[in-house]
């Protein structure tokens, strides 16, 4: 572990790119590797642009931030100290931790590696190649904690053609997901990002004001949400994906969302993850609608995502709703992002003890330099509910109080 970030810390001292002159680009062969540490900073963030890297990394090239016949590096070491208190012993309900991250009591403190990751970007003419690996020690009881977590091929030039294919395990292009927050999802993104463990294909579309994609994904239980009654392997299981910002005036975009996944985990009367087998499997898609308010210092978002029908575990669909906003400004002379982010999770009947859950969070987080940023959350939670047998130990009489500061130190 510490030599990776030793290793980020060399490249970071590197000589500055010239070709773009950019605070935080780097020649470390020049015409041949570099590093940007805008461009990597975007594709390993997990809070914003959560679905559509793909389309971020081509805009990029576009823009020439990304120069073709190179090999981009670039990395991420991000750690936190939380402190937390709940009404009743052992029942945390934050979001983004699985439940051996916490003690039994009433209140805790610890610190995490939430990841070092490494990323690559190969840049050939009309094709660029991406892979990710991390290394976390908040992985998924079972999953190794050093995992290759994305690769993909895209082909194509937003210079030549709006439209794209792309093949490769990724975040599957359905929903927004963004969480505004530093560090915690939202229920939005807790409950419905897909990402697959085999790979899918994708095409796309890019343009100044569109993004488009339908992706064909194989039948099988993938990284998160996505999954299959029968996990037979088949190019059976979809998703379909649209985003268009409107200039309305007054210097303010309004970009409208909305997304279609064919099969999602919520299929089985048996919950847990990641289910390996079944009962009464059923397909069980999920929609998605999102709109987001811009301005030149300030965002306001708002999502709703659902399943179409119900989930066989709880008697009900699932459902996910998001409200949120950020205010770009200044603090001790650097940039500072403000946010706010209330979400709920909905997944039982009324009155039920597993009906929902609800959080909410403040948060700041500060740019010191292009490499390194300080980040804050207070959390409220209220409800407990883990999609993991959520009728059995699911404790509406649960409330919480978490505070998370960290730091996040990329190339």
């Amino acid at each position: 572990m510490s030599s990776l970030i030793a290793a980020a810390l060399a490249i970071g001292l590197a000589s500055p790119a010239t070709a773009q002159d950019r605070p935080g680009a780097y020649q470390l062969i020049p015409n041949a590797v570099a590093t940007d540490v805008t461009y990597s900073s975007a594709m390993i963030d997990r809070q914003d642009n959560v679905t559509n890297k793909v389309a971020l990394a081509l805009r990029a090239r576009q823009n020439d931030i990304l120069l073709q016949n190179r090999l981009y590096l670039g990395g991420r070491a991000f750690g936190s100290v939380i402190h937390e208190n709940t009404n009743t012993a052992g029942k945390y309900p934050i979001l983004s931790r699985l439940p051996p991250t916490h003690k039994p009591g009433t209140s805790d403190t610890y610190g995490v590696v939430n990841e070092i990751t490494l990323n690559a970007t190969l840049t050939l003419p009309m094709v660029t190649a991406f892979v990710q690996g991390e290394y976390t020690e908040v992985e998924y009881p079972g999953q190794d904690d050093i995992q290759l977590r994305k690769y993909w091929i895209a082909i194509g030039d937003l210079n030549v053609s709006p439209f794209y294919l792309a093949f490769g395990r990724k975040t599957v292009n359905f929903g927004n997901l963004a969480t505004y927050a530093p560090f915690t999802h939202s229920h939005s993104n807790h409950y419905f990002w897909a990402q697959t463990k085999d790979p899918l294909i994708e095409l796309g579309y890019v343009s100044d004001r569109t993004l488009a994609s339908f992706s064909l994904i194989p039948g099988h239980r993938g990284l998160r949400v996505v999954n299959t009654p029968d996990n037979d392997g088949d190019y059976e299981n979809y998703a379909i994906n649209v985003s268009h910002r409107l200039d309305i005036g007054n210097d303010l975009d309004l970009t409208l969302g909305g997304g279609f996944l064919r099969g999602t985990i919520y299929d089985s009367t048996i919950a847990h993850h990641p289910p390996t087998a079944g009962i009464n499997r059923i397909w069980n898609s999920a929609y998605d609608l999102n709109a987001t308010l811009s301005g030149q210092n300030f965002d306001v978002m708002a999502e709703f995502t659902e399943t179409t029908n119900t989930w066989p575990a709880t008697g009900h669909s699932v459902r996910a709703m998001t409200v949120q906003g950020r205010y770009r400004s200044m603090l001790l002379g650097k940039p500072t992002t403000y946010s706010l982010s209330a979400s709920r999770g909905v997944q039982g009947a009324d009155g039920t003890r597993w009906e929902k859950m609800d959080q909410v969070i403040l948060g700041v987080e500060m740019q010191v330099n292009p490499h390194f940023r300080l980040g804050a959350e207070y959390m409220f939670n209220d409800g407990f509910v883990p999609l993991i047998m959520p009728t059995v130990v699911a404790d509406d009489g649960v409330r919480s109080h978490t505070v998370i500061v960290g730091a996040k130190l990329d190339f």
